[in-house]
């Protein structure tokens, strides 16, 4: 098998290990704006090439676009086309106007090879567990959600800057809003289409960015449901913190602190996991990762197609147009 690897920074190199754990069978194409050799080309024994055409005539079977998200649509329309797998970084283009190119192509794309967008949460067994309690019959209807996450930018990468980062530039897809769209995919994972969403956001720390570094997203769900959606760069401590109300119990997810809850009448409170391996973030990226393969070896689509990436992304763009 051969895969296209678009993208070599930090989340490229995470999955690049990802699929190399899973299969030893690999043969290795590099995209780069210039094509240049380094330890990681030469530690794969990678074809290096600097243009799209050329990559795409070594004949990968899956590419993984792993690139700034405000680049994505560069490449997507021709992959697409070409007609392989794709694994698809969130989000998968940064704005309206990309997203009409972006669902042009899929449509054509639609049933040639599977897809998958990277909104890997929904990978977290922690949060499965959740969405398995919503959907069981004794909760009784859901009431409302409130989905919080939040951590101070210059923590993010502590290794780089944050001022030259993809984040503090509205040009390279930047901005919590979008930086933190696994909010918005996990509200729509756990609690089903949103058909009203009002929003504000707005810069408002310290922090030397362009971008907003804080939204509050209200959003009513198609079956009545009401969610809030509260997004920060600021926090000093690192939050993510998912609360679902139905009418027999609260879910609380608190995925910084590793435990579910289920909080019932009377003040009771069950615990209904804290093992540290159902909130293993970095589990999540090989997990996702085995789905694709298996996917393309059973030729079915995925659980995290690009149709999910697409309509997380329209949902998120609403709530930008409604600030």
């Amino acid at each position: 098998m051969k895969i296209l690897v678009i993208g070599t920074g930090s989340i490229g190199r995470r999955h690049i290990n990802s699929l190399k754990s899973l299969r030893q069978d690999l043969g290795w194409v590099l995209l780069r704006s210039r094509a240049y050799h380094d330890a990681l080309s030469a530690s794969l024994d990678a074809i290096v090439c600097d243009n799209l055409d050329d990559a795409l005539a070594e004949k990968p079977d899956l590419a993984v676009i792993a690139s700034p998200s405000s680049l994505h649509i560069e490449v997507l329309p021709k992959l697409l086309d070409a007609g392989i797998a794709l694994y698809i970084e969130k989000p998968v283009v940064t704005n309206r106007a990309q997203l009409a190119q972006l669902i042009e192509a899929a449509d054509r794309h639609r049933g040639k090879a599977p897809t998958l967008v990277g909104c890997n949460l929904r990978f977290l067994p922690a949060l499965a567990q959740m969405r398995q309690r919503l959907l069981e019959t004794d909760m009784g209807a859901i009431v409302r959600g409130d989905f919080q996450a939040g951590q101070w930018l210059p923590d993010w990468r502590p290794a780089s800057d944050y001022r030259k980062s993809y984040s503090a530039s509205y040009a390279l897809g930047g901005g919590v809003m979008l930086d933190l769209i696994h909010e918005v995919d996990a509200a729509r994972w756990l609690l089903g289409e949103f058909d009203s969403v009002k929003a504000f956001s707005g810069k408002v720390s310290s922090l030397e960015i362009e971008t907003e570094d804080v939204a509050c997203i209200a959003m009513r769900a198609r079956q009545g449901a009401l969610a809030t959606v509260s997004v920060d760069y600021i926090s000093r401590q690192p939050l993510r913190r998912y609360l679902v109300v139905t009418e027999s119990g609260t879910l609380v997810c608190d995925l910084i602190g590793k435990t579910l809850h289920l909080n019932q009448a009377g003040g009771r409170q069950l615990l209904l996991t804290n093992d540290p391996a159902d909130f293993d973030v970095a589990a999540t990226y090989p997990a996702a990762m085995a789905e694709l393969l298996s996917a393309l070896d059973t030729n079915r689509e995925t659980s995290q197609p690009l149709t999910e990436g697409i309509a997380s992304l329209d949902l998120l763009l609403r709530a930008r147009e409604a600030c």
